[in-house]
């Protein structure tokens, strides 16, 4: 019953919904012994409410448990999406698909509808 309810809850619009709907590799460079990857992660607020215009949201990159990386976001409208650029060099050895990299949501301590409602994807993990 509580399922059907949360369900309903976010089909009305009634929250801010940000979501990560994609996050890949744009191009790689080679540059000596080092290759240059250009990552792009896109965030949509999926919901019917504006994000406020203070919040300070961002998304951080994970590596090896470690943050390695942070790029801010603006405060979304609904249906809006931006989309953020992530660059780090690596081995031109290095095994395709060795390097794990998540990208998460962070909303710097917010809460509530208006931040966020949890209906999206709010991490991922690509491996390059």
């Amino acid at each position: 019953m509580l399922a059907l309810l949360l369900a309903a809850a976010l089909n009305t619009g009634s929250c801010a919904n940000p979501s990560i709907v994609s996050a890949g590799v744009e191009s790689v460079a080679q540059n000596g012994a080092l290759n240059r990857y250009t990552i792009a992660i896109v965030v949509q607020n999926r919901g019917g409410v504006t994000q406020p215009s203070d919040l300070l949201e961002s998304v951080d990159v994970i590596q090896a448990g470690q943050k390695t990386g942070q790029m801010g976001l603006q405060p979304l409208h609904p249906g809006q999406s931006q989309k953020v650029i992530y660059t780090f060099d690596r081995s031109n050895e290095a095994a395709n698909g060795t390097t794990d990299l998540t990208f998460s949501l962070d909303f710097n301590g917010r809460a509530g509808d208006n931040i966020d409602c949890h209906g999206g994807h709010e991490s991922v993990t690509i491996s390059v």
